[in-house]
């Protein structure tokens, strides 16, 4: 009975926004899917094309993936220590993305897929933290129901996307490059409706501190503190998935690319449900206990990664796995809302991002080593181990909000 007033809640109010709310609201989420569907896209391509393509050991992969992790992070280091946010950067780096999804199509070189990632990480780094702020100012939309919403824009996108390139690798053949080709034409229309629509919003006040006192001031929360360990906690099996899921697929199960991509897609369209169960159904003040659950997921997703002995377990353990991933980003932005002000939303955004940049940075090669010194299944396995570190800080102490005020 609740979570169907809920839901009604969540109607009326829909239907209380003005034609212009709606359409920036649609406009919004539209850019932010083509965005992430694309991104993924090349994130989970890019491994095959430099395994199958380039001839390029999973060390080395892991060390191009570091690469784009890295530039991600000086990006979203730069992003954060600015004063306020500037649309020209934006509009940049939605200029610069389509070109790198077209720059690793025709990647024929260890140089040129490494040149590719970097245009690819850089945009990345500059939009992502971007459309995040931008959730909290969804018109009448609460910033933390816009955050959800935000987060169900992506999952969506992440379900979808796998969908439509394994159905252009099935009619090319399993021809990575044509099929990662299909969503150049989707990333430049994402990019026009961005800088046409998203591109013209003013800048951001700027709280004349600087870039190191924000930061203080923000990790002195708890708040904030939980959303980094909440993000962290997810991030080194969510890297190893990307980077290494269709690998092991093909190398343990002589899986096709296809069936890859449809796995990765069970994988987002579980994430997808559990963030919509967030939309419309409140947490209330028990953050805690959802991330908590989070945890337990992915230790035993991993783990039946690490032990799968036929492709259906491996099925299995993706959909397992979008569990967590759907309920850690939207709960951590969730975090960060209540301890932000709205002047520290876009530099909590781009740290939150740098926290995840981060393990991206020094995730793939250390996992590409670890791939190559034990194999790939038991790698896996070792992936719990971070995840009970990062989760500590979790189960110790609890969390309540000031107000008991729900957290949607």
């Amino acid at each position: 009975m609740n979570e169907t007033r809920g839901i009604a809640a969540s109607v009326r109010r829909l239907l209380e926004l003005s034609g212009q709310e709606l359409f920036i609201i649609a406009t919004y989420l539209i850019v932010t899917g083509l965005f992430r569907a694309s991104q993924n896209a090349a994130q989970t391509t890019m491994p095959l094309i430099g395994h199958d393509l380039l001839g390029i050991g999973v060390s080395q992969i892991g060390l191009v993936a570091t690469i784009w992790g890295g530039a991600s992070v000086v990006t979203n280091i730069f992003i954060a220590s600015i004063r306020g946010s500037s649309r020209y950067i934006f509009v940049g780096g939605l200029i610069a993305f389509p070109f790198g999804i077209l720059a690793l199509v025709f990647s024929h070189t260890y140089l040129q897929l490494i040149a590719s990632i970097l245009l690819l990480a850089i945009s990345g780094g500059i939009v992502m933290p971007a459309l995040a702020s931008s959730s909290a100012t969804l018109g009448s939309v609460s910033s933390k129901r816009g955050a959800v919403a935000f987060t169900v824009a992506l999952s969506l996108s992440l379900a979808i996307g796998p969908l439509i390139e394994a159905g252009a690798l099935r009619a090319s053949h399993d021809s990575l490059r044509i099929a990662l080709a299909f969503f150049v034409p989707l990333a430049a229309v994402g990019s026009v409706l961005g800088i046409l629509k998203l591109g013209r919003t003013k800048d951001q006040p700027s709280s004349g501190s600087s870039a190191g006192q924000r930061a203080y001031v923000l990790f002195r929360q708890r708040d904030f503190r939980d959303a980094v360990f909440s993000l962290a906690l997810y991030q080194f099996p969510f890297v190893a998935i990307i980077n290494f899921g269709a690998i092991l697929a093909r190398t343990r199960f002589g899986a096709s690319a296809a069936f890859s991509q449809e796995a990765l897609t069970s994988f987002f369209l579980v994430s997808f449900i559990s963030r919509a169960v967030l939309l419309f159904h409140p947490t209330k003040n028990r953050d805690k206990t959802w991330l908590r659950g989070a945890a337990i997921l992915t230790i035993l997703g991993v783990v039946i990664v690490g032990l799968a002995g036929s492709s259906l377990w491996f099925v299995v353990a993706m959909g397992l796995l979008g569990i967590p991933h759907g309920l850690t980003y939207p709960l951590a932005l969730n975090l960060l809302n209540e301890s932000a002000t709205p002047d520290q939303l876009a530099k909590g955004n781009s740290i939150l991002s740098a926290t995840t940049g981060l393990i991206s940075l020094t995730g793939p090669f250390v996992i590409g080593l670890l791939s190559a010194s034990f194999g790939i299944s038991t790698m896996f396995l070792l992936m719990a181990l971070p995840t009970i570190g990062f989760s500590m800080p979790l189960f110790f102490h609890h969390h309540k909000t000031a107000s008991g005020a729900p957290v949607l």
